[in-house]
C-alpha cells in the first residue's frame, strides 16, 4: 500500500497512527516478547495494538514477566538450545539479587528505570568468554544462602518507592 492512498483516506494523522503501531509492535515483539526466530514477529501482538486508546488498559510489565517466566520453564527442558524474553529484565533480577555477578552501578534518582542504572561490563569473545562461563558457573555451583540478597530494596523497601497512580482492582462487573 502506498503513502499516497492512506493521504487520501485518512490523513496526515493516519500515517502517525500506523507509524506508532509499528513502532510499537517492533518494540514489543524485539524487546519485550522475544522469540528465538530472530527476524519475525508474532502476529498476536497486533491484536492489543488495534486501539491505541486501550494500551494503558494492559499490564504490558506483568505480560512481560509472565512470559520470561515461561521461557525460562521451556529452556530448561533437554534440547532446549537457548532462552527467550526480555532478558534485559532477567539481567537486572540477578544483579539485585546476586552480588557476586553484580556490576557497578550509577546512582539515580527513585523515578528513573531502576534497570538503566547498572553499568554493564563489555564481555570479551573467543577464550576469554569461555573461561568467563567456567568461571560464572563455578560460582553458581559455589553459591550459598549468603550470596543471595534477599531483600534487595530493604526491609522496608516499598516505603522508598514513590507512590504510584494505581488505586485499587478495577471492578470486574
Amino acid at each position: 500500500m502506498h503513502a499516497e492512498g492512506l493521504l487520501v483516506r485518512g490523513g496526515e494523522l493516519k500515517i502517525k497512527e500506523m507509524e506508532v503501531q509499528c513502532y510499537l509492535f517492533v518494540l514489543l515483539g524485539s524487546k519485550l516478547f522475544v522469540d528465538k526466530s530472530r527476524d519475525r514477529l508474532r502476529p498476536t501482538i497486533n491484536l492489543f495494538l488495534k486501539d491505541h486508546r486501550r494500551l494503558t488498559d494492559y499490564a504490558w510489565g506483568a505480560s512481560a514477566l509472565a512470559y520470561l517466566y515461561r521461557q525460562l520453564g521451556v529452556a530448561t527442558r533437554a534440547g532446549s538450545k537457548g532462552l527467550c524474553g526480555c532478558l534485559t529484565l532477567l539481567q537486572a533480577w540477578i544483579y539485585e539479587y546476586f552480588p557476586l555477578f553484580r556490576p557497578s552501578q550509577l546512582p539515580q534518582s527513585l523515578d528513573a528505570p531502576r534497570a538503566s542504572s547498572w553499568i554493564s561490563p563489555r564481555l570479551p569473545g573467543g577464550d576469554d568468554a569461555r573461561q568467563r562461563l567456567a568461571c560464572y558457573r563455578q560460582l553458581l555451583d559455589e553459591l550459598s544462602a549468603d550470596d543471595v540478597t534477599w531483600t534487595p530494596y530493604g526491609r522496608d523497601g516499598h516505603t522508598d518507592i514513590p507512590r504510584s497512580l494505581f488505586t485499587g482492582p478495577h471492578s470486574l462487573f
